[in-house]
Order: C-alpha cells, then structure tokens, then sequence
C-alpha cells in the first residue's frame, strides 16, 4: 500500500495465509440455513450461549469455516434490529482461519471475507480473535490496540451477547499495528480504525461458537464431503485453479423452517393468547442443553400454541426423569 506521502507499506494479506487455507485438513462450508440456526441460537435468550461455554471445544487444531455473507448480515439485522456495526463489511462470502491449542479450550482466528464490487479480490481483516473458553480473555481499554495489546468488547444493550464475548479479545495484527499508528494519527481517524477493525470480527464470535457446541453433538448436524474431481478437471482444462475439498454442513433438525401454522387446530382449556412472536431461549440443565427456537405462539383465530424445542444432548449423557441429565456411562467405566 502507498500512501500519498509516497510511503510504501507490505501490509499482511490474504496471500500470506493461502498457502495455509490450502494445506488446512479440515474445511467446513456452511448451508444458509445452518448459518441462520446458528445466529438465532448464538442471540438465543434464557441460559444463553455464555452459560455454555464449558461444553464447547475448539473442533480441530487448524480448520477453515466459510459461509454466505449476505445471509449473515441479513440474519444479524433480524436479531439484532438498530445495531449500526452490522454493515461494516459487505461481503459476498466470508472465512475464517481457525488455529486452535491442544485440548480445545483457547485459540485464535483471522477473517477474511470477499467484496462483492469487481475485481473480486479476498480481503482479511486487520484484527486477529483471541479466544480463551476458561476464563475471562485479558482485556485493555480500546486505546491500547495502537500499542499492540488485546482489547474487548462489550455491549450494554445486551446482556447475552456481553456475557459471551467475555471469552474474546481482539489485537491489531502487528504490521497493521504499525501502520494504523504511522497513518491515524487524531482520536477521530482512531477511533474510526478501533470501530471499523473490531466491527469486522466481533459479530463473528457468537456465530462460531454457537457452531462449536454444535459440532460437539454429533446427532445435531450432516456432513456431506464434496466430490470436485470432475468439476476440477474441466476448471484445469480451462485454465481456472481448483477447488479446494471440503464438508457440507446442514443441520436438518434446528433448521426447520418456523412460522405460524393457521390451518392447525388444537383445542385449548383456557383463553388462548394472540398470535405474537417468542425469540429464541437456551436453557440448560447440567450437560443437557435445551433450545426452544424462536416460534409463534398462539392462533390468529383459535388461540393454538405452537412451539420448536430441540434438546441439545452431549454424547455420553441421557435425560433421566424429569428432564435431569445423568451419565450414560456405568459405574464401573473410567
């Protein structure tokens, strides 16, 4: 990058980390409707995802996760109405890099999205996500990302979302570091690169951990690897690279389609409510984590509830009476 000062920068890109993208043993591509169960179970209410942080693990040591951008962005607005931050990046797909230490437990990621105005070139973002599922992330004050150090991010307006970022900080890559400090130089152009920098990452936290503790269930979702042997060798043949191999993911059960159903008829003992909108709630019991969905509830006409619950049930557990978890495992096992 030059400025017009006539100064040249080599700022880090996405060719620095294509080599990596390719040689990433494990690839996910998420469906849209994947995606928005995700978001809905990531802004879900009652236990919320912070009151689940210790059954998620980080799924691989290195693995790349991509999706639609669009679908994001439009999801987000839907759950999170008036939020400004929302159509900081405009992208047409989205990915992100994740590098996980042993065990699960922490990690970082860097993001990378690709604009949809022509040429289509990848972007990555100028921010690298820290992640630390076992505690509080360090966190300094949002001047400090021009020093080098990590910084948070909270929002009051809503607890959930607050509660669940408290596992994430957010540091300037070092040569964008650099930069930012060379080129920003009042506290308007900063705290313009603060908002802008961060913005493009945060929204991602909720989302993929939300996925995580999908991945833990193995019931939950379908993978289908994808088989680009024909298609590659026509896209060699004209020249194109590749296609990299990678995992379809859905998740058929929590991506039903939700919505009021008129036509149904239940009877009912008591006066039914108006038909009206309930947001998605977690609620959990011990290793049993249930998600009633964002539903309709109640009949335009005769008052009928009608509701999505699914129970989200790590391997190893079953429900005993009354809804309380106990260990599948018998005494004897270790």
């Amino acid at each position: 990058m030059r400025q017009y000062c006539g100064d040249l920068w080599r700022l880090t890109g996405p060719s620095d980390y294509a080599p990596e993208v390719t040689r990433c043993p494990l690839r996910y591509v998420l469906t849209d409707e994947l995606l928005r169960a995700c978001i809905e179970l990531a802004y879900s209410e009652g236990a919320g995802l912070a009151g689940c942080l210790d059954l998620i693990h980080l799924p691989a040591e290195r693995l790349w996760i991509e999706w639609n951008g669009a679908t994001q962005r439009e999801q987000i607005a839907r759950m999170l109405p008036g939020n400004p931050a929302i159509g900081d990046v405009d992208s047409v797909h989205h990915g992100v890099l994740v590098s996980a230490h042993p065990g699960g437990r922490s990690g970082t990621w860097r993001t990378f999205w690709l604009p949809p105005a022509e040429p289509r070139e990848p972007m990555l973002a100028a921010i690298e996500t820290i992640i630390d599922l076992d505690g509080d992330a360090l966190h300094g004050p949002a001047e400090t990302l021009f020093d080098g150090s990590a910084v948070g991010v909270r929002d009051p307006r809503n607890r959930q979302v607050n509660e669940t970022l408290r596992c994430a900080s957010f540091q300037l890559d070092p040569v964008w570091q650099r930069y930012y400090t060379s080129v920003a130089c009042t506290a308007a152009e900063r705290a313009h690169v603060i908002t802008g920098s961060v913005g493009a990452v945060a929204f991602d936290v909720p989302v993929l951990l939300a996925l995580f503790l999908l991945l833990a269930l193995p019931s939950a979702l379908e993978r289908v690897p994808t088989r680009s042997e024909r298609l590659n060798a026509k896209r060699r043949r004209l020249g194109k690279p590749p296609l990299l191999a990678h995992i379809e993911v859905s998740c058929p059960v929590l991506c039903a389609a939700g919505g009021a159903h008129h036509g149904d008829e239940l009877t009912t003992p008591r006066t039914a409510p108006r038909l009206h909108h309930v947001r998605g709630h977690i609620v959990r019991r011990r290793d049993v984590v249930f998600w009633r969905r964002s539903h309709w509830r109640g009949h335009l006409r005769l008052g009928c509830v009608r509701s999505r619950t699914a129970t989200l049930r790590l391997p190893g557990t079953f429900v005993g009476p009354q809804g309380n978890p106990r260990n599948a495992r018998s005494a004897g096992s270790q």
